[in-house]
């Protein structure tokens, strides 16, 4: 059966109907959210062979695993975050972090490290780490392209915090980078190239994204700095598959904004007006 798109479905996945069909388009995850938003990118993330997804359960301080399959989505392990109010995961290989915002609850920020295995999540030792400080605002984990960094943005010190990666996946030193413009929020990696959003606080019209090089050290050095998408709030950013272009969503203004990702990072907006 065709999906809603009109294309077969890809073998071993299955095809999602709407309701009142074969397949249900939710699957609890055994914890409690928060019943608003997160204000973070990254909540949910997918393994690469699509076997495996992984969600945020930030009222519970839980991450739920589930197993992918033709029938639907299996919950198969829930553990502790490591902290509280999970906001983020960021997977690479075996080794999966999440990014606990506990410093919006009375707690502290920290990022946790998992090995995963056998549909399981284990705690990683010496993998827990505090942020720049106990309350930043966090937005973001994720991995670097080849896996050696892991980094978050810092929405209310203006802060990108760039951690080691060791060889058998723990983190140690960390690096705190200013942001070139202000609220830094999503971000996406192309090779050494950083593409992150600036959502100025809101401010109307002053959305933006900056570009950056991150180095093998552990450095950033700005590309392109703060290029205006003339809209409110832009928060969740992606890069094509192609490595061409990146888009980003203006939550305040409910549009998209597209930049031009050139061969040496260079940001330009597609569209003069955003």
């Amino acid at each position: 059966m065709d999906n809603a798109a009109g294309r077969k479905p890809r073998p071993g996945f299955p095809a999602w109907h709407g309701r009142g069909t074969e397949h249900d388009a939710s699957f609890a995850t055994g914890g409690r959210g928060t019943g608003s938003g997160l204000g973070s990118q990254g909540a949910i993330v997918l393994s690469s062979n699509g076997r495996w997804l992984f969600a945020c359960n930030a009222g519970s301080d839980e991450i739920s695993v589930f197993l992918v399959t033709p029938k639907g989505a299996v919950l198969t392990h829930k553990v502790s975050s490591g902290g509280k109010h999970p906001i983020s995961l960021a997977l690479h290989r075996n080794s999966l972090f999440v990014l606990n915002a506990g410093g919006q609850v009375g707690d502290t920020d920290n990022v946790a490290g998992f090995v995963f295995f056998g549909g399981r999540l284990y705690p990683m030792p010496e993998s827990t780490r505090a942020l720049s400080a106990d309350n930043t605002n966090p937005a973001q984990v994720g991995f670097s392209s080849d896996g050696e960094a892991l980094i978050v943005t810092e929405k209310d010190t203006g802060v990108i915090d760039i951690f080691n990666v060791d060889n058998d996946g723990a983190i140690d030193a960390v690096k705190h980078f200013e942001s070139s413009g202000q609220t830094p929020f999503g971000f996406a990696v192309r090779g050494h190239d950083l593409i992150v959003t600036e959502a100025f606080g809101g401010a109307p019209d002053a959305s933006a994204a900056s570009s950056y090089e991150l180095d093998r050290d552990g450095n950033l050095e700005v590309i392109s700095p703060t290029v205006h998408t003339t809209e409110t709030s832009a928060c969740w950013v992606v890069v094509t598959g192609s490595g061409r272009f990146a888009y980003a969503a203006n939550t305040g203004s409910g549009t998209i904004s597209g930049y031009r990702l050139e061969t040496d990072g260079a940001l330009t907006l597609l569209n003069a007006d955003g």
